[in-house]
């Protein structure tokens, strides 16, 4: 059968490339095509990438996470409203899985959004406030944690993640990988507090005898690009390394090499949500310092540290951040869960992949 990936976004994201190939190793025998911006989309995911949106499918899944977000606070934007759109297309034949409904969308935004999850087949989303904001708005909603849990990282990442950290000349052992982001009107946080308080962190931590290491999580447009702030917090911790797994074509997807990373080292903070996704998926519990409902759901939910990024302070939290090094977690239970959630959405399909 051929299934359209709809609302999806771009492959310069290693967090949305990450969900495209969960969709991919799920649904071994469809065809899964999709439309994204991106001038050269990463053709190691699955999926094909059409010049256009796709229509004569079978079925629909609405990907990606927070593509929900409404960032003009009491009006409806027209990128809200080409999403709602694709929802409406094929909505018998449409699943929403694994995405969030964030808080910038209320009022009529999220009015408007509620009315089209009712027609679709099945919805399920990734965290408790999505979940619970739905049902109680009539909407059906079953709840479910990330797609991307159900991926594995593979050999030759493993190879290629070991080679990136040779060529920053840096022991794994001693490598803190964190990951950082630009905030605009979707995420309301203070930039030159982020990058201030960020910097201090990696001075904290080449003082603890670690190696910061900044993985560019995305590469993608307008805020969605981490190089610039990543190239800011270097300037101000210059024993900080950047990686940024989009800068050569490489063999394998850039968020496998990110969970071989994760895994090889003993130590992970996450700002980006994927990142602690694909830590966790990899077996390595994060540091998670999160600044919406979803992060601070999957801290709530699996237990994990973490804190509320427009609360740290570096030196305080050092030592939480440190009691992390090394620490395994068992993902099987949330993976299974994945699966089965997502086979009970497929089953909702009239015709069923």
């Amino acid at each position: 059968m051929r299934i359209g990936l709809i609302n999806a976004y771009s492959t310069l994201n290693l967090g949305d490339a990450a969900i495209y190939s969960a969709f991919r190793k799920l649904l071994p025998g469809a065809e899964l095509v999709g439309h994204v911006q991106d001038e050269r989309p990463d053709p190691t995911l699955g999926v094909t990438f059409l010049p256009n949106r796709p229509t004569d499918c079978g079925a629909y899944i609405s990907v990606g996470g927070d593509i929900f977000n409404n960032s003009r606070e009491w009006f409806v934007t027209k990128a809200f409203l080409m999403n709602l759109a694709e929802l409406r297309r094929h909505s018998r034949h449409t699943i929403l899985f694994g995405q969030s409904i964030p808080r910038s969308c209320h009022g009529l935004s999220f009015l408007l959004l509620q009315r089209y999850l009712k027609r679709l087949a099945a919805v399920c989303v990734r965290d408790a406030e999505s979940h619970q904001r739905l049902c109680a708005a009539g909407v059906p909603a079953r709840l479910s944690y990330d797609i991307a849990f159900v991926l594995e990282s593979s050999p030759l990442a493993e190879a290629m993640a070991r080679r990136c950290l040779e060529h920053l000349a840096i022991d794994p052992t001693q490598a803190a990988v964190l990951s950082v982001r630009e905030f605009d009107s979707m995420y309301g946080h203070d930039n030159d507090a982020f990058v201030s308080r960020m910097s201090q962190l990696c001075l904290e931590l080449s003082a603890a005898g670690l190696r910061p290491v900044l993985l560019i999580q995305s590469g993608a447009y307008g805020s969605d690009n981490d190089l610039e702030v990543a190239a800011a917090i270097q300037a101000r911790a210059p024993a900080t390394a950047i990686l940024n797994p989009f800068a050569d074509s490489s063999a394998v997807p850039s968020w496998q090499l990110a969970m071989a990373l994760f895994a090889l080292v003993d130590l992970v903070i996450a700002v980006r949500f994927h990142t602690a996704v694909l830590s966790l998926a990899a077996g390595r519990v994060p540091f998670h310092l999160h600044y919406s409902n979803k992060g601070r759901d999957l801290c709530r939910r699996l237990d994990l540290p973490g804190c509320d990024l427009a609360s740290l302070e570096p030196t305080a939290v050092l030592p939480a951040i440190l009691a992390t090094r090394g620490r395994a977690f068992a993902h099987g239970a949330v993976r299974e869960q994945v699966q089965r959630d997502f086979q009970w959405c497929v089953d909702q399909l009239p015709h069923k992949p």
